[in-house]
């Protein structure tokens, strides 16, 4: 099956001036806007109007010939051209009397309409045949109860008034109804003679009509219940559609029977040309090819410019002669029939208007294949109802290969949603630059991006004010897909129009009160990395926004105040103080701290004793509660023993054990160092900061810190300044570093820029790699990361002093001790290797 995308003709995507331009070359003389009224006036609706344009683009002569070979629409058009001043014009005549007729629907054996008198005459109605009461060979008049034929002499049941005879079956079903009011009900329902003598005949036969049985029935029978329904009469029972039990109007057949629209539609499902599913049939392309309702609605011929936003989409209606997308379309309020508020509704003007809410709740059933009741999707081959998921067909892409969900199809199979856009055969020209791709709204993406931005960013007056102007430009230097992507998505296009309703200059301060925090937060970051913004420790804002909330949590304000002050003299006060942005580690320490001194007052409120009074024992019992989370608590009681908060007590220090996680052997670590030095398979990122972990004992929060600053080149050799002092580096190890110096590129798609000093550049805009993030990469390349870090510490400790530990590897001496005495090196091997060396 292929159903590649073609350029829909001219009478599918613009049929009236298709007509217009065709009348106007037979009837030069007729103003243009005369002859589109009387084809508004035949067409009541696109598919009509299509239909009458391609009969016309594939036959002009229609409208001079005189011959019944188009459809009937080309009958009243002419017609009402005649009636407007049209000379050349010739009505169509029927091919057996040669009069014209307003109605010819049915066609002979030459396939030309005929009028109804001699399609009559030719299937026999009017053939003479002896009458079942005086015997007489005459036409036909009527038919009596048995279906035989009686002239116009012997009419059945002479003298009876059918009509009170209908009144009456109606009053045994319903015997407080009022007679005068059911006899004009039925004699404005049924008005032909004939016709009511065949209901009083049937409602005689079978009274359940009236009941409930009227699906079995004649439509004129339905008719006349469903008249009576609506006018409130007892007893008088709507029937359900004997498919789906549904209580609708019963307009169709099916299966023989009489049905609803719904079960009619789904009995003629097929598969679409366009998405591959089995679905009711909504409309035929320009190749009679079917197409459900969801593909209908996009399909190129039914999209056109919006009369309110001027984008090219999909029209949803054109009441009034005005097109309107589904965004733009106002949905008219009205009181919903099923849950009974006043809000928008479909179908407002009629008896039973439903919002879209109840509108979805109506369309549920089970679903055949997960059995879940659900929204109906979609139907398979056999009619039964699908959810949305199970609907979804899903095959591998003859494209990717991966299986996904099908959006499209072409000679070679089907097509994802990825793959789809790449693919020339569903390319269409711009309708701003002309070029030929991917499309939506009837514009690239290239031309798409910015207007959707400068819609987003759009003020009360309609355009992007002045103070706005140095975000849009940040934005706009975004690839065009990532910017398209991110400005329809509900946070993005929220976060934007929450900007453009501020007022004065984009700020700081403009983003602390933003939410969604997490969208806020990117664009903030964003900002600072094109300049927008001045650069901010976010980690130490995040953090002081972090500390109002759970100080606000503190219910003593006293120990409020206590808190506080621990924080603003112990942790804020060093964190401003430094030279170096707050890392997430030292945040996520911080917060530990703060939230275990927060649950110590408040294990201290649940026992009755206030925090003043607080003793040694009852630090020990806290200490006794099990796990690290306790001793975090240490650093508060120190600073309120030390300023006289509380009397000289004190949290221990957790014993920490002399082991350290370390790789099982020694060859271990130079396999993996081996496979990062050879392997050029890897990604430069993983290799460096592996042997930064293998050789040099680097943590994934100190590698993530370095900058381009701390590569040092002095004549031939490499430098990489990780401490006090700068290491040489070896090679081949050097020339990777120069490489990702010159390689290096964040991974933040929107936004995105190099102008940074990073070395190890994240996922948003001028920011560096998150710690977790590089470590989990290592991980993934079953480098063990701490255990990998502590044999290189070990190996390092053991072969030189502390205070040169320290100084290139860039910890802190204390650190350095600690692992020189774990290594057990002797602390004066060092200093003879070196006299040696002299020596």
């Amino acid at each position: 099956m292929t159903t590649e995308p073609v350029a829909a003709p001219r009478f599918m995507t613009d049929p009236v001036s298709v007509i217009t331009e065709i009348i106007g070359e037979v009837e030069p003389h007729l103003d243009s806007a005369v002859i589109a009224a009387a084809v508004q006036e035949v067409t009541r609706s696109r598919t009509a109007r299509r239909r009458l344009a391609r009969a016309l683009v594939e036959k002009p002569s229609l409208l001079t010939c005189g011959r019944t070979e188009g459809p009937p629409l080309v009958d009243t058009l002419v017609r009402i051209l005649l009636e407007h001043g049209a000379v050349e014009v010739v009505a169509p005549c029927c091919p057996g009397c040669g009069k014209p007729a307003k109605q010819m629907s049915t066609r002979d054996e030459n396939g030309l309409r005929r009028c109804v008198t001699c399609d009559n005459n030719a299937r026999g109605i009017f053939t003479a045949r002896p009458c079942a009461s005086c015997g007489r060979v005459l036409r036909p008049q009527a038919y009596d109860r048995q279906g035989r034929p009686r002239c116009g002499q012997c009419p059945p049941d002479p003298g009876v008034d059918h009509v009170e005879v209908i009144v009456d079956a109606i009053v045994v079903v319903s015997p407080a109804a009022d007679p005068v009011l059911l006899r004009g009900l039925v004699t404005s329902t049924v008005r032909q003679a004939a016709r009511r003598r065949q209901v009083a005949w049937d409602l005689q036969d079978r009274p359940d009509l009236l009941t409930g049985a009227a699906a079995s029935g004649s439509p004129i029978i339905r008719r006349l219940v469903a008249m009576l329904a609506a006018h409130k009469v007892d007893g008088v029972v709507v029937p359900q559609c004997p498919l789906c039990g549904m209580t609708r109007e019963l307009n169709c057949r099916s299966q023989g029977q009489a049905c609803c629209n719904s079960c009619y539609q789904n009995a003629r499902a097929t598969r679409c040309t366009h998405c591959g599913q089995v679905q009711p049939i909504a409309a035929r392309d320009h190749d009679g090819k079917p197409l459900c309702w969801s593909c209908t609605r996009q399909a190129e011929f039914n999209k056109g410019v919006c009369s309110d936003c001027g984008r090219f989409t999909a029209i949803i209606t054109r009441r009034g002669g005005t097109p309107l997308c589904s965004d733009c379309r106002e949905i008219p309020m009205a009181w919903c029939s099923v849950c009974g508020d006043y809000k928008p509704c479909y179908g407002a003007d009629t008896a039973t208007p439903r919002c879209p809410n109840c509108c979805q709740r109506v369309r549920t059933a089970q679903c055949a294949r997960c059995s879940r009741t659900r929204r109906i999707g979609g139907r398979d081959a056999a009619g039964n109802p699908l959810c949305g998921n199970c609907a979804c067909r899903r095959e591998p892409c003859c494209r990717c290969g991966r299986v996904r969900q099908v959006s499209g199809q072409i000679a070679d199979g089907a097509l994802c949603w990825t793959c789809i856009k790449t693919e020339p055969a569903y390319w269409n020209p711009c309708l701003d630059c002309g070029t030929l791709a991917w499309r939506r709204h009837g514009l690239c993406t290239d031309c798409r991006a910015p207007k959707l931005l400068d819609a987003a960013l759009a003020g009360p007056e309609g355009g992007v004010r002045e103070d706005l102007l140095p975000v849009r430009h940040a934005l706009a230097a975004s690839n065009p897909a990532t910017l398209v992507e991110w400005v329809v998505r509900r946070r993005g296009s929220a976060m934007l129009s929450r900007l453009a309703a501020a007022d004065g200059p984009i700020t700081h301060d403009t983003f602390d009160g933003l939410e969604p925090a997490g969208s806020a937060r990117f664009l903030r970051q964003l900002l600072m990395a094109h300049g927008v913004l001045p650069s901010r420790d976010l980690q130490l804002h995040n953090l002081t926004r972090w500390f109002d909330i759970k100080l606000a949590e503190v219910e003593d304000p006293e120990a409020r105040r206590l808190l506080r002050g621990y924080l603003t003299w112990t942790h804020l006060a060093r964190l401003r103080r430094s030279a170096t942005f707050t890392t997430p580690y030292a945040a996520a320490s911080i917060r530990g701290e703060v939230k275990s001194a927060i649950k110590l007052l408040a294990w201290l409120g649940s026992r009755g004793r206030d925090w003043r009074e607080c003793t040694q024992a009852d630090l020990d019992e806290w200490c006794m509660r099990g796990g690290r989370a306790p001793y975090r608590a240490r650093s508060f009681v120190a600073w309120c023993a030390d300023r006289g908060h509380l009397g000289d007590l004190a949290i221990a220090t957790p014993r920490q054990s002399d082991r350290r996680e370390i790789l099982n052997h020694d060859e271990q670590r130079w396999e993996l160092t081996r496979r990062l030095l050879h392997d050029k398979t890897l990604t430069t990122i993983d290799r460096v900061a592996g042997l930064l972990v293998l050789l040099y004992g680097q943590s994934a929060t100190r590698i993530v810190a370095l900058t381009t600053d701390d590569v040092l080149r002095a004549e031939d050799q490499v430098k990489l300044r990780l401490g006090r002092h700068p290491l040489h580096i070896p090679s081949p190890l050097d020339g990777m570093l120069l490489e990702l110096v010159a390689t290096r590129r964040g991974k933040a798609s929107l936004g995105h820029t190099d102008n940074h000093q990073w070395l190890f550049p994240g996922g948003w805009p001028g920011a560096a790699l998150h710690p977790d993030a590089l470590a989990k990469r290592l991980r993934d390349l079953d480098i063990p990361v701490r255990a990998g870090r502590n044999t290189a510490l070990m190996e390092n400790a053991a072969t030189m002093p502390a205070k040169a530990l320290a100084d290139l590897l860039g910890i802190s001496v204390t650190s350095a001790v600690r692992w020189t005495n774990l290594a057990g090196a002797p602390t004066d091997a060092y200093a003879a290797e070196v006299a040696r060396r002299r020596t």
